[in-house]
């Protein structure tokens, strides 16, 4: 391959996770609902805890496909990770 060649060939451009970068956010905002902010007491369905968790295995998925793995895993963590913040902050702010 000669200089002229390679130089006709448009570098690789790098691709960003956006996907995954949404379904986080998505992630952050479900946990964001989940508190009853208006003091009904009427408790939230159980597979309702789950959906962060799901959105960020979902967004693992669409990084791993996109190869960045990386992005993977800080997104399959970020589903689980946001419902133990969110038990851990109810319970320091109302207590046990």
């Amino acid at each position: 391959m000669t200089f002229a060649d390679h130089a006709d060939d448009p570098a690789p451009r790098a691709t960003r996770p956006i996907a995954t970068w949404v379904l986080m956010l998505l992630a952050a905002v479900v946990v964001l609902i989940l508190p009853d902010w208006a003091g009904t007491g009427s408790p939230r369905p159980t597979w309702v805890f789950a959906i962060p968790i799901l959105l960020g295995l979902a967004g693992a998925a669409l990084a791993l496909r996109g190869r960045h793995p990386w992005w993977a895993a800080a997104s399959a963590l970020w589903g689980v990770v946001l419902i133990q913040v969110l038990v851990v902050i109810i319970t320091l702010i109302s207590g046990p």
